[in-house]
């Protein structure tokens, strides 16, 4: 019984473990996608006298690899739909995921 006691107790910190880890590697490769955006924003910018693009997808291809993955990791949010072309802002509304 004591054995089963330990056992439970090792696999309930390695399962809270994971789920740590993976919540930071998503907020991390979401805080790498915005950064990405806002650097080919900021080429687009320079390269268009000052204006920004209309839409993230003006950004592809020259400015953003086709391949590019809109979706924030978390799998909860767009960021097509969090971006403000009046500012040439892009969001992310995760908690913990802005730069």
């Amino acid at each position: 019984m004591i054995t089963m006691l330990i056992m439970g107790i090792l696999v309930t910190i390695v399962v809270m473990t994971m789920s740590v880890s993976q919540r930071k590697a998503r907020e991390s490769a979401c805080k790498a996608n915005l950064r990405i955006l806002t650097g080919s924003i900021i080429l687009y910018i320079s390269t268009h006298e000052g204006n920004y693009p209309g839409s993230l997808e003006d950004l592809k291809p020259d400015y953003l690899k086709d391949s590019f993955d809109w979706t924030c990791p978390s799998g909860n949010f767009d960021y097509r739909d969090n971006y403000s072309p009046a500012t040439g802002t892009v969001t992310c509304p995760e908690p913990g995921h802005e730069l």
